[in-house]
This record gives C-alpha cells, structure tokens and sequence, in this order.
C-alpha cells in the first residue's frame, strides 16, 4: 500500500472512530431560569459595594456525555446582572455650572449580557430517580445593554431637572451624567470563572427535572476606560430547568 493510500485509509478509520464515539454518547437539550445575587468584589477604594443585587436569567442548555459519567456542558443566556456601590471621593459633574463638589454619589447599574457558558460536567450514577452533578468552567458574556441610575442627597438642581434615572451609559444620554473622576461607561466583555453542582430528578422517559448552583467570579472590570476605578461584578445563581 502507498503512502497515498495510507493516508486516506487512516482518515477513513478517523472518521468511523469519531461517529461511532459519537454514536455511543448522549446528548441532551434543555430550559433553564435562573435567578443571581450579585455584588461587586475587588473593588477599589474609590468604590464601595452598596449590598447584594437581585437578578435573573433564561435561556437554552445542552449536555453531551462522551462517558457515562462525564461530559461537557454549553448553555446561550440572556442575563440580567446588577450591582449598587457609592463613589468614595470627590466629585463633580462637567454639565453643572455651579460646580458643586459632592461625596455622596451612589450609582445602581443594570446590566444585560448574551452569556455563553462552557464547562466540563461530572455526574453520579443514578440513586433511585436522582442523579447529582458538578460542572467547571468559564462563561463568557457580552454586554447587550447597561442602564444605571444616580442618586445623591445634594444632586445640582440641573442635573437633577434632567434626570439621571436608567439612562444608557454607553450611550450619548448618559453625557449629561459624566462627573470630572469617573467615568461610568461599561466594558462589553465579561469573562468569570464558573464553578456549581445540582441534582437531577427523572421525571419520564428521558425528560428530567434540575436544579442547581452556580458561583461565578469574574476576571475582567466592569469599567471600559477608568483607571482609577475598579470593580468586579460576581454572582451567586440559582437555576431550574428541563431537560429532554
């Protein structure tokens, strides 16, 4: 046998492996809803987390097991994330006349993010209707849209008269709002780690019902261009779905 021949006899020995692995495997699409409690973490000093925020996501997941007890995860989420904190120093806005210096800003961010969340799965044998699973990996997300608000107990009466309330921040409403020591505009990327585990009841035939949870600590600023401002947005989440 040439060299030619060998090649496309070691490539059609590739191609029956690949499908019969596949052939062997199990694959699973799904629903899922999910409802987050998120914060800012690694803050500068600059920003101080004001609490924990209530969030939600949904969207579609799949599962593909290459071994009965191991697999890989992908899920498209549409996801809701918010964070409240106050500015620390001093500020002013650039539109007010007066120049009026304040130390009380408090800013609450809305942001929407397309998330694609990849990771590696574990799961147990099945116990009774039960089967119990863990996963780890990274969720990268992109910024749909990023909505804020501004209060402050001595806002200037222009600025006020035109409302800082869930204005764009990357947008040009939001350069009525800009302040001369932070620049509020949101970075477009997000990329955390995820790590989580869950249960999974058996309900009929192949259909089942999970529901887990998930931590997700993000490497990437929430902040596109200050450089003195830095904060992480991290989520813990809570998540139901079906799976067929």
């Amino acid at each position: 046998m040439n060299v030619k021949l060998k090649n496309i006899a070691i490539l059609v020995l590739g191609m029956v492996i690949t499908q019969v692995s596949f052939a062997q495997g199990e694959f699973r699409f799904g629903l899922k809803g999910q409802a987050n409690i998120s914060w800012l973490g690694n803050t500068s000093r600059t920003i101080e987390n004001d609490g924990v925020q209530l969030g939600f996501a949904y969207g579609i997941m799949g599962d593909y097991y290459f071994k009965p007890n191991y697999g890989v995860s992908a899920e498209i989420l549409l996801s809701t994330v918010r964070s409240k904190f106050n500015l620390t120093s001093v500020q002013s806005f650039t539109g007010d006349t007066t120049g009026t210096q304040l130390t009380d800003l408090n800013y609450e961010y809305n942001i929407q993010y397309l998330e694609i969340p990849l990771s590696i799965k574990f799961r147990t044998k099945e116990i009774g209707n039960m089967t119990y699973w863990g996963n780890f990996g990274f969720s990268p997300g992109f910024a749909m849209s990023a909505r804020t608000t501004i209060t402050s107990g001595s806002l200037p009466k222009n600025i006020a008269d035109q409302k800082p309330t869930d204005y764009k921040v990357n947008d040009v409403e939001g350069e009525a709002f800009t302040v001369n020591n932070f620049d509020d505009k949101v970075f477009l990327f997000r990329f955390p780690l995820i790590i989580g585990g869950g249960v999974e009841y058996k309900m009929a035939g192949s259909t089942s019902l999970q529901g887990g949870i998930r931590f997700a600590n993000t490497f990437t600023d929430i902040f596109v261009k200050d450089k003195i401002s830095d904060a992480k947005n991290n989520y813990f989440a809570l998540s139901v779905g079906v799976l067929f």
